[in-house]
């Protein structure tokens, strides 16, 4: 069952950028929460740092976008 959220999680993440930016980048997060959970298992540390990394600057991101959509609005 768990390959099976592997994949998807690593699915989400190429599809992302077919969607407009507020939804790729929720679907690129929940993609590297997936990955993160994967590097944990197999004791992956390196990668782990790296996709809390990404999730904290993709975060940020999407903060800014949801501002400026505000704004546009």
């Amino acid at each position: 069952m768990e390959i099976i959220a592997y994949w998807i999680g690593s699915t989400m993440m190429i599809v992302a950028p077919l969607f407009k930016i507020t939804t790729w980048i929720i679907l690129i997060i929940v993609g590297l929460i997936i990955l993160t959970h994967q590097a944990l298992s197999n004791n992956l540390y390196n990668l782990v740092f790296l996709n809390l990394c990404s999730i904290l600057i993709y975060s940020l991101r999407f903060r800014k976008e949801q501002k400026k959509e505000k704004i546009t609005l």
